[in-house]
């Protein structure tokens, strides 16, 4: 997906309705209290997360690197304990080192391609969330990538597509509102080595949330037979 696209991002938007159920309330409720706390929102994309924080948090601070997503978050938000930047996730030099309480990093994974990338980001990430600070971050779950079509999206895999290789490469197309279509271009990385990552920059993993569909989402949501997306809840060690 191109985000500097403007008809795709007005697009991608109406997701942000599924992800309320699936990825940003069970993100907010395990964070719990987080009233007085500094976050930061890595790959904050159309600003929803973040403003729905800045609602509590003493001051969150989204960042992204599509000039199209920090154009639209600073028109269309304006709360004075929430800011946006446009930057990359491997270099935060904007921020000081323990500059954080909690960092979110909702689905950004999937569109890094470089493992050095990766490796540099979660380094950032360490750096500037606090020793008793959260490290939240999502990626599609690997049962998901696996799947091939149910519901509302069908993974498109190259024909030497490997669970075991990271960094390959797949096409997620997920239909939204009006039959409608984005393609997502997205990388897959395995589960160990996302522990290998996180154990090399001195973070461990102290919770998964396999994301499901409560029962109180409306009915236009397709239920899947598996969790389409995997919450990692980490801390500093």
């Amino acid at each position: 997906m191109e985000y500097e696209d403007k008809d795709l991002l007005d697009l991608y938007t109406i997701k942000d309705e599924e992800h309320w159920y699936t990825l940003f309330n069970p993100l907010i409720a395990y964070l719990g209290d987080i009233e007085g706390k500094k976050i930061l929102d890595i790959g904050c994309g159309s600003g929803a997360l973040a403003n729905e924080l800045s609602k509590k948090a003493c001051q969150v601070d989204g960042l992204d690197s599509s000039e199209g997503w920090i154009g639209h978050c600073k028109k269309t938000y304006d709360r004075e304990n929430l800011r946006f930047f446009r930057a990359t996730a491997d270099d935060l030099s904007l921020f000081a080192d323990e500059s954080f309480d909690i960092v979110v990093m909702n689905m950004v994974v999937p569109n890094i391609y470089d493992a050095d990338e990766i490796r540099r980001i979660f380094g950032e990430i360490r750096r500037v969330v606090k020793e008793t600070g959260d490290i939240v971050f999502s990626d599609l779950h690997p049962v998901c990538v696996m799947a091939h079509e149910e519901g509302n999206r069908k993974q498109v895999r190259p024909d030497d597509f490997s669970y075991f290789k990271d960094g390959n490469r797949f096409t997620a197309v997920v239909k939204i509102e009006g039959d409608r279509e984005i393609a997502f271009s997205d990388s897959h990385w395995t589960l160990g080595f996302y522990t290998d990552v996180l154990d090399g920059n001195g973070i461990y993993i102290k919770k998964i949330i396999e994301s499901t569909y409560p029962e109180n989402a409306p009915k236009k949501f397709f239920r899947y037979s598996y969790p389409e997306y995997i919450i990692f809840c980490c801390k500093k060690f």
